[in-house]
């Protein structure tokens, strides 16, 4: 193997694993895309081979659902969901489960960090309300989110 393609290999994996790369304005995907580039740029991978290993129905799919997930966040959709069991006379036992419920459902069917990202203030201001810790709760909606998700693979 060539110590290039190590190097980048350990820098995207590490950039993955810290969410972007320090002093960089990159998150995630900017790092997995700036390690394709060094790989084409380099060499080590044709720029055919590279195409071909984009499935564009995925992407498309993808893009759709990113799409929708938006338009969905920008209407208060996930707000008005996630309030309205936020909201409900329920113990904080069935709260935590009903949250996770939902979370989990939205998260299979749509992208699940818009999910996260519209659902955490109004559960964050639920617990305010309830005077609850929330730290159960976002736990809960994490593990939701991802398990969620990764029902639809």
């Amino acid at each position: 193997m060539d110590i290039t393609v190590l190097v980048v290999f350990l820098v995207v994996y590490l950039g993955m694993v810290m969410g972007g790369i320090p002093g960089l304005a990159l998150d995630r995907t900017g790092v997995a895309v700036l390690g394709a580039i060094v790989l084409v740029a380099t060499g080590h991978i044709g720029l055919a081979q590279a195409w071909e290993a984009v499935d564009i129905s995925t992407m498309a799919l993808l893009f759709g659902l990113m799409m929708v997930s938006a338009q969905l966040r920008l209407g208060g959709f996930y707000t008005q969901v996630v309030r309205a069991v936020a909201e409900a006379p329920l113990s904080p036992q069935l709260l935590l489960g009903g949250l996770i419920g939902v979370v989990g459902l939205l998260s299979a069917v749509l992208v699940n960090d818009v999910v996260c990202i519209a659902a955490t203030p109004v559960i964050v201001a639920a617990c305010a309300r309830r005077k609850l810790d929330p730290v159960p709760f976002l736990l809960g909606l994490a593990c939701a989110s991802n398990v969620g998700s990764a029902a639809t693979l």
